[in-house]
């Protein structure tokens, strides 16, 4: 896995970036200051957040909000890490805090917190490491990334933390771990065996009780035997009596039902005889019902037949009525037209007034638009005025400034010019040089004299060039003012010609559509009366037949009284004649109601007579069934003593036998503690001895091997980095870096400072290695922060050697050495432009072809 893009935002002297990354090595560069080792401190920002540098010595001066994202290319797979921090003011200082913490598997976004964070990091990278956000990771600036500042911090690093730095970033700490783990287990386990010795001690009590729960329960089994034995004969005692009570309580119950049989029956012959009198009363009601029906269907007879000619004159009636709606409705539409034209000549008659004030509006106004046009077209200028020059006013402007520029030096030329003339000749006239001041003869310098004559008529003539020069400016330009000036007026005289104009065509256009629209109205105000005239005798036509439907609709409802009353006398008649049928029916029901129950009567009179005869009999049955309870309760008194003591007897034998269980399960609970005991004590002394030993050797094989492959590597780029056959370095078993003088040992003090940085750089490397060859680490890039401090020229050039033959599948090199450029497949410059850092697109290197992508976009500015 190897880092493929970084985004920062608000991040030192960055505004915003955004760099992108190839395989093998790319190049930082720029000058000091300029902003590169901020890149690599802002991927360690996104991996671990503020554990290594506090926010504030990141963020941007006065930025409220501050963004950094990494990526990284694995196998088949592309994870993205953002963390986006806000700027908050507490208690008088700046603090910053996460805003949103996102981390990305192919596009999958999750928010998660610090310490979740933290762990995803930590399982992407792939080596051990505190999951605390607030934690160092010593593997992290010892094998991937090491500042400018630390690069020498692991030659003075305490041999014990240097080691136990070394074991974590190797992986090897865990089987120490573990040991130590199977220590404490062994000693837990021990003390869980003497506790189970212990337990099983105090279960000893069970192994008497066991026994003594044993004979007692003996002991009571043959008691319920007995007890069992006697309930048996009690059971069959009490069946015998409850068989002879059953049979007595049977015949007294016959007795009883008869008894309340003949209550009942004597009950409902009383009601029978109320229901016979009401039905014979009824029955007398329904007969004087009919005859009165009779009399009333005779008395609604008249009119019941005079139905027929009622609906004969109201038909006649309906269809004089329907007639003269017709009439009315088509009248009706002739009304509506005559309304319409009424309302169409009101509204014509309107119009034409509007009209009539429109076309004198209009003509008006054009007659005030046509004086209007023939006062403009008197005004002047009548054309456009000629230009004095191609050059307008800001030209004349500059080449004024201009000449005004040199007359002013040609006239301090003719001024200086002069000055000397004078000098001159006032030094000549006393005999004095004027360079040094020597008395000299006047004569000779007469050369010099005409010199500076010529050199002020010379200076005189160009002034009064270039005064002339000005002086035709000056005249150009004011040509030029009163040309604009003038063409302005035009433009202002034309622009409102062409207004009244305009003005004039469209008052004519005006008068022409108002006189058009009057004549329009004026027919339609003729045509709307003709047909007002034409429609007038149709309103009196309809005013009469509304009158005629009036008296009509009134005889109408008089003769539909009449038909709802005859109607009525019908119904009335058809209500009484079913009623009739009704009142004959019930009659008929009745009767045979009667005749039902005085039957019915007669059959309960023979069989209440029946049962009076054996009343007699239940009392003495009655008195048998109370002895046969007495003897049978004794009976049943005796059996519940038998089953209490039978139960009380099954209670102490469940008592008993529950007793021998809970024993017995203490005898195995005890016996299972034992074994266990025995079983922990044996594990404990396979993981404290054998177990952790073969833990330790492991662990000592691992590191032995691992010591070995860094013995090579730290020795072979050192020796690489640094050409002294003289100096050879090594590490003692705490890897603490030694280098050997002339044979030697000497401790890395005793250095001078390219030769510490070789070391230390050599041991770096040498870790990284071997870290990445044991499979703990996962990221295959490793980041170097100015690794050439204190390197002379041909040093520098090792190291690159020393980097390409490395092959190190991706290297991010920080340094403002220009040699390194030969070795690195892209250069990414960076450089400050108004106090911002800004990156320069990515260039393959001159030397060999890049083998990755490795652009970079300009930050923003």
């Amino acid at each position: 896995m190897q880092l493929s893009r970084l985004r920062v935002k608000n991040i030192r002297s960055y505004e915003s970036a955004d760099l992108e990354f190839g395989r093998g090595t790319t190049l930082i560069a720029g000058d000091v200051g300029a902003g590169k080792t901020s890149l690599l401190y802002a991927i360690e920002m996104a991996l671990f957040g503020v554990a290594e540098v506090n926010a504030a010595y990141l963020v941007r001066h006065g930025a409220g909000h501050a963004e950094v994202s990494v990526a990284f290319e694995g196998p088949g797979k592309r994870y993205e890490i953002s963390r986006k921090f806000r700027r908050l003011r507490r208690k008088g200082q700046d603090t910053f805090e996460a805003e949103r913490i996102r981390f990305t598997v192919d596009g999958a976004e999750t928010a998660y917190s610090a310490t979740e964070l933290r762990q995803q990091v930590i399982d992407l990278l792939g080596f051990p490491d505190n999951p605390s956000p607030q934690a160092h990771s010593d593997l992290w600036r010892w094998a991937v990334y090491v500042p400018q500042e630390r690069m020498r911090d692991i030659l003075g690093a305490r041999p014990q933390e240097r080691l136990e730095t070394v074991r974590k970033a190797l992986g090897v700490e865990r089987y120490r771990t573990a040991a130590e783990n199977a220590q404490e287990l062994a000693t837990d386990l021990r003390r869980s065996a003497t506790s189970r010795r212990r337990e099983a001690d105090r279960l000893r009590h069970f192994d008497e009780e066991y026994a003594d729960g044993n004979l007692l329960a003996d002991r009571l089994r043959i008691n319920r035997l007995v007890v069992e034995r006697s309930l048996r004969d009690r059971r069959t005692a009490v069946t015998s009596l409850r068989a002879t009570r059953d049979d007595i309580e049977a015949k007294a119950r016959k007795a009883a039902g008869d008894q309340r049989e003949l209550v009942s029956l004597e009950r409902e012959e009383q009601t029978d005889q109320r229901s016979l009198d009401e039905l014979v009363r009824l029955l007398a009601d329904r007969r004087a019902e009919a005859v009165r029906r009779e009399q009333e269907s005779q008395e609604a007879k008249a009119d019941a037949d005079a139905l027929e000619a009622h609906r004969a004159g109201l038909a006649g009636l309906e269809g004089d009525l329907t007639r003269l709606r017709n009439e009315l409705d088509r009248l009706g539409s002739n009304l509506r037209s005559l309304a319409e034209a009424r309302a169409f000549l009101a509204s014509a008659e309107q119009r034409e007034d509007d009209a009539h004030r429109g076309l004198e509006r209009s003509r008006a106004e054009a007659e005030s638009t046509k004086g209007a046009l023939e006062e403009v077209l008197r005004e002047g200028p009548t054309k456009e005025p000629p230009v004095p020059t191609p050059d307008d006013l800001s030209v004349l402007d500059q080449r004024l400034q201009a000449a005004r520029v040199k007359e002013t030096s040609a006239l301090q030329e003719v001024t200086q010019a002069e000055s000397s003339l004078s000098e001159l000749e006032e030094l000549l006239r006393g005999g004095i040089c004027p360079r040094c001041q020597q008395s000299v003869r006047p004569a000779d310098f007469e050369s010099h004299r005409a010199e500076a004559r010529a050199s002020v008529d010379a200076a005189r003539s160009r002034f009064a060039s270039v005064e002339a020069e000005r002086t035709g400016v000056e005249d150009a330009r004011r040509a030029r003012e009163r040309y604009e000036r003038a063409f302005d007026r035009w433009q202002v005289v034309e622009e409102r010609r062409a207004v009244a104009r305009s003005a004039n065509e469209r008052a004519s256009r005006v008068f022409e559509e108002a006189a058009r629209t009057l004549e329009e109205c004026a027919r339609s105000v003729a045509v709307a009366r003709r047909k007002v005239d034409a429609l007038l005798p149709e309103e009196e036509r309809e005013a009469r037949l509304r009158n005629e439907v009036g008296r009509l609709e009134q005889v109408r409802a008089e003769r539909a009284h009449e038909v709802e009353r005859s109607v009525l006398a019908v119904e009335r008649r058809q209500g009484i004649g079913r009623a009739l049928e009704a009142l004959t029916s019930e009659q008929a029901r009745l009767g045979a109601d009667v005749a039902a129950v005085r039957q019915r009567l007669e059959e309960r009179r023979r069989r209440v007579e029946s049962l009076r005869a054996v009343r007699g009999e239940l009392a003495s049955l009655q008195a048998e069934v109370d002895e046969a309870d007495r003897r049978l309760e004794s009976a049943n008194d005796e059996l519940a003593a038998d089953q209490s003591t039978l139960a009380g007897l099954e209670a102490q034998l469940d008592e008993a036998v529950r007793r021998v269980r809970a024993a017995e399960a203490g005898r195995r609970e005890r016996a299972e503690l034992l074994a266990e005991a025995t079983d922990v004590e044996d594990k404990a002394a396979w993981v404290g001895t054998a177990f952790r030993a073969t833990v330790l050797g492991m662990e000592q094989k691992l590191l032995t091997h691992a010591q070995s492959l860094f013995e090579r590597e730290f020795a072979r780029y050192f020796a690489s980095l640094v050409d002294d056959p003289g100096l050879v370095a090594r590490t003692d078993p705490a890897f603490t870096p030694l280098v050997m003088i002339e044979g030697e040992w000497t401790p890395a003090e005793a250095l001078s400072g390219g030769e510490r940085t070789s070391l230390a750089l050599a041991f770096r490397l040498a870790l990284a290695q071997v870290v990445r060859s044991m499979g703990s680490l996962h990221l295959d890039t490793i980041l170097l922060d100015e690794p050439t401090d204190g390197f002379s020229p041909e040093q520098v050039i090792r190291m690159g050697e020393l980097l390409e033959e490395l092959a190190l599948p991706q290297v991010i090199l920080v340094s403002h050495e220009s040699q390194l450029a030969a070795i690195a497949d892209r250069v990414v410059r960076v450089q400050k432009v108004d106090g911002r850092s800004v990156i320069d697109a990515a260039t393959p290197a001159t030397s060999r072809p890049a083998e990755g992508p490795g652009v970079g976009t300009p930050g923003s500015t």
